[in-house]
């Protein structure tokens, strides 16, 4: 019997390079766009710890490890359309991975970083595997079920310190290129080194024919079931990546602060986790980045004035979801565009 796969749209199928497709010059117009803010950025991101105290180099440090933690988290809001309130615990793991191999067991930081990637990434994909059979409010309280078992196995473990946690945890030695990590601008660029890397990976895995199939699944599951796509491995895949840039971000954060405690694992991180996703912009790739300078940089603030700073961030929220639907990244998107509209129609005049 003969194959009547729909081959009206495929994600997989490249374009026929013979004919001339209008997509393809807005797809190259906005890939220049994409490296021209790539570029803007990283070079705002190299000047501002030289612009600023230490305080601030600290919480830059602060800000790219969350924006690691909100991408990956990102990826499987923003782009394949599940709502994780378990992440948190993937950021968790990486960070008491790197204590346990590199303060108790005393390896070098390196070793225990890309052990913490690892072991993220493979318990990020079991329970990828076991979670992404389910949809909405299902797949959220499994996620969040998850989340409270590995908080209750990081409170009642001897071995991570139990509730008061574990603390004296080194950072990476950057000796060999004659640096010291001890200080806070240098440990600030070796963890702007880490945020490059991986947003570079992460891209490239969002604009390839799997991230396609993701956006995909996010538009319409359904069709990419009807088209023969099964649709399982890529979401238990994606959750697994998701878990495995948390769990950096975890390595990162422990190195950062030298202690970490069960309350870097809890539900309520999870959900300041995707605070900032919305805020800065689930449909953007750099909407998380802004979401997180957000969130770090407001807490700084309303933490000095009240202790219930999180009310303000619900505040936000709602302002944010009612006017400005793309988040942060959207807002500044519109801004761009008039402003480009407004001077190429002065320029048309005269």
């Amino acid at each position: 019997m003969e194959n009547t796969k729909d081959e009206s749209w495929h994600p997989l199928v490249e374009g026929d390079e013979s004919r001339h497709d209008p997509l393809d010059e807005v797809a190259n117009a906005d890939h220049r766009k994409f490296l021209i803010t790539a570029l803007i950025g990283l070079v705002v991101l190299i000047a501002l710890p030289f612009m600023v105290g230490d305080y601030y180099v600290s919480l830059l440090s602060e800000i790219l490890i969350f924006g690691l933690l909100v991408s990956g988290v990102n990826l499987l809001l923003g782009y394949t359309g599940l709502v994780s309130l378990g992440h948190a615990s993937f950021m968790g793991l990486g960070a008491y991975a790197t204590a346990v191999i590199a303060a108790l067991l005393g390896y070098p930081v390196w070793i225990a970083m890309l052990a913490s990637i690892l072991i993220s990434l493979l318990i990020a994909y079991g329970v990828g595997l076991l979670s992404v059979r389910t949809k909405g409010v299902q797949f959220l309280l499994i996620t969040l079920a998850f989340g409270q078992m590995f908080h209750a196995i990081a409170e009642k473990t001897r071995v991570t310190g139990g509730d008061d946690g574990m603390t004296n945890i080194p950072r990476i030695d950057l000796g060999f290129i004659g640096l010291d990590a001890d200080h806070d601008r240098v440990f600030y660029f070796f963890v702007l080194f880490c945020f490059v890397v991986a947003m570079a990976i992460l891209r490239r895995i969002v604009e390839s024919p799997f991230g396609r199939v993701l956006v995909g699944i996010r538009e319409n599951e359904k069709r990419m079931l009807a088209m023969g796509y099964s649709t399982f491995p890529y979401k238990a895949l994606a959750f697994g990546i998701s878990g495995m840039l948390a769990g950096l971000a975890g390595s990162l954060w422990v190195q950062h602060s030298f202690f970490v405690n069960p309350h870097i694992m809890t539900w309520e991180m999870s959900g300041e986790a995707l605070l900032m996703v919305i805020i800065g912009g689930s449909q953007s790739f750099f909407g998380p980045l802004l979401g997180a300078a957000f969130y770090v940089l407001a807490k700084d603030l309303l933490s000095e004035i009240t202790e219930a700073y999180l009310m303000f961030f619900g505040l936000i929220f709602v302002l944010v979801v009612a006017f400005f639907h793309g988040g942060l990244a959207g807002f500044a998107g519109k801004v761009s565009e008039r402003f480009t509209r407004g001077k190429s129609g002065g320029e048309e005049r005269q």
